[in-house]
């Protein structure tokens, strides 16, 4: 990657300052610090960074096979039977608390489930994460070009280190005495590497989206894993039992009224999930 060296005015930050016509608000000599209102270059405003989720496509043609999770729940009827069910199978109660509160508590986690689980699969979705790497790092390599070869007095303004200039009420821009060349040279070497540095951050993160990867296989089920974590973490805050793995017992049994809550799917086997729960014994604690 190229080093913020590159990022320096051809000709030398000594060549832009000494240049007849220096730019909007700089003296044209050390003499005086004030000069009269004229036009002033358009300056970069930024809002701050911003999170922007969009809903994307993948093309047939890409040839990668991403799992597509359905979250379908069933009817309300539905949906009150396998709560029921749930509450049943966390018996005896820890805390001694009531049917009540119990219930309660198993619609709020089950709610949490239906809204958590297509947001996992998308976030975790290693294919997606990798494509727009690629097209990430191929921006970035083309920034790093263009920034490499910006004339002079433009890469001087994309990295400006002087104070802003502001206007009087009258209408006079005025700008403090500028400090020794030596020390702006400094301050814009400084103002170069540090975004020198956040693209080389950049691009290591886009070569950890490529290989290795961010996120999941495509065979993985994030549906089943979601619901072993959140039958364990039923057990673990409102249960007095024991998990355990072993089939017809309360924690896959819980894990598969979960997956059928979110997927309408009756009696799913999730045996590989609570296993894996069960392994890494890591699912979401009720507190």
């Amino acid at each position: 990657m190229p080093s913020a060296r590159v990022f320096w005015p051809p000709d030398g930050i000594k060549a832009v300052l000494r240049c007849p016509r220096r730019g909007a608000g700089w003296p044209p000599d050390a003499s005086h610090h004030r000069r009269d209102a004229c036009p002033a270059p358009t300056a970069f405003v930024g809002g701050g960074w911003r999170w922007v989720m969009a809903r994307q496509k993948r093309s047939a043609k890409s040839g990668v096979r991403v799992r597509k999770i359905n979250v379908a729940p069933p009817n309300a009827i539905r949906r009150d039977e396998i709560v029921e069910e749930i509450v049943d199978h966390l018996r005896p109660w820890k805390d001694h608390k009531g049917n009540a509160a119990i219930t309660a508590q198993v619609n709020q986690e089950l709610d949490v489930l239906l809204k958590l689980t297509p947001l996992q699969t998308k976030l975790y979705d290693r294919a997606r994460n990798r494509d727009h790497a690629h097209q990430l790092d191929s921006a970035l390599t083309e920034l790093e070009t263009l920034l490499a070869s910006a004339p002079g007095l433009l890469a001087w303004f994309l990295f400006d280190p002087l104070p802003p200039v502001t206007m009087t009420e009258d209408g006079v821009l005025m700008q403090p005495m500028p400090p020794p060349i030596d020390d702006i040279e400094r301050a814009y070497r400084k103002h170069a590497d540090a975004f020198a540095a956040e693209l080389k951050r950049l691009r290591k993160v886009c070569a950890r989206a490529i290989g290795p990867g961010l996120g999941h296989h495509p065979n993985y089920d994030h549906a089943k894993q979601m619901c072993a974590s959140f039958a364990r973490g039923l057990m673990l805050g409102l249960s007095d039992r024991k998990i355990t793995g072993t089939k017809d017992d309360a924690f896959r049994t819980i894990a598969g009224l979960l997956y059928e809550a979110i997927s309408g799917q009756h009696d799913a086997d999730l045996k590989r999930a609570c296993d894996s729960v069960l392994r890494n014994t890591r699912g979401p604690e009720l507190v």
